[in-house]
């Protein structure tokens, strides 16, 4: 696959630009009687996102399996992991209580991985314009603002905001319609397949997947990275006049 085209780079933000505290996330289990390492809740979210893989019919809205629904028929991302992590189900409520409160207060979505604002100032330097297209829930401009990395985006879509949410391709044209931008030109780099990628091949763009323990389970037919600096060598030099 080639990117020789590509002029404009999207994001996603979580786990692609920001990742979950798997530290905190771990410290909280131990705190509800669960010993777990952050690699192993880690390895555990995998689980999570092949379920939401499976669980995103036509219609359905991602940020409405992320947290435990009553009116759900399938559990929510993070019922998923705790349960690949082995803890017993009546346990899990309180745990999940916590991890919703928690967010609503601080977004578990935090850590940046210290090469981040490296590689989008060297994606800017050679020319491309980058934006972020997240599922989120208001908060993620300043989230990013926060963290240092707000500055290197022409454009942040906050699905929340925008009343639309990734795969549906309306998100991915707003994003390249305010970057003044064409579908055959772009590139989205997000981390869950059935939403990332294959929302953004919905809308004409290409796509890489974030995988950052290279064990994304399924058949994932795409291009992969384990970080964000795995970009750099896949990328132009500089990016061609068309």
């Amino acid at each position: 696959m080639s990117f020789d085209r590509v002029q404009t780079v999207l994001f996603d933000a979580g786990n692609t630009l920001v990742h979950l505290d798997y530290a905190f996330i771990a410290d909280l289990l131990a705190a509800h009687g669960q010993t777990r390492t952050p690699l192993e809740i880690r390895r555990a979210e995998y689980t999570a996102r092949a379920a939401i893989d499976r669980a995103l019919a036509p219609g359905t809205r991602p940020q409405q399996l992320m947290w435990p629904n009553a009116n759900a028929a399938k559990p929510s991302y993070f019922e998923v992991a705790l349960e690949a992590l082995g803890v017993p189900a009546g346990e899990r409520p309180p745990i999940l209580d916590a991890l919703r409160e928690h967010n609503l207060v601080d977004c578990l979505w935090r850590v940046v991985e210290p090469d981040t604002a490296a590689v989008l100032a060297a994606l800017a330097d050679r020319g491309f314009a980058l934006g972020v297209v997240s599922n989120a829930d208001g908060r993620i401009e300043g989230d990013l603002g926060r963290l240092g990395l707000a500055s290197h985006f022409g454009i942040v879509i906050d699905s929340h905001v925008v009343g639309v949410e990734k795969p549906d391709p309306r998100v991915f044209a707003l994003a390249l319609e305010r970057l003044g931008a064409t579908a055959d030109t772009a590139l989205y780099v997000g981390d869950v397949f059935a939403i990332d990628v294959l929302g953004a091949r919905g809308a004409g763009l290409q796509a890489v997947l974030v995988d950052v323990l290279s064990c994304y389970p399924g058949d994932v037919d795409c291009p992969r990275i384990s970080r964000l600096s795995e970009l750099l060598p896949l990328l132009p030099s500089r990016v061609a006049a068309l």
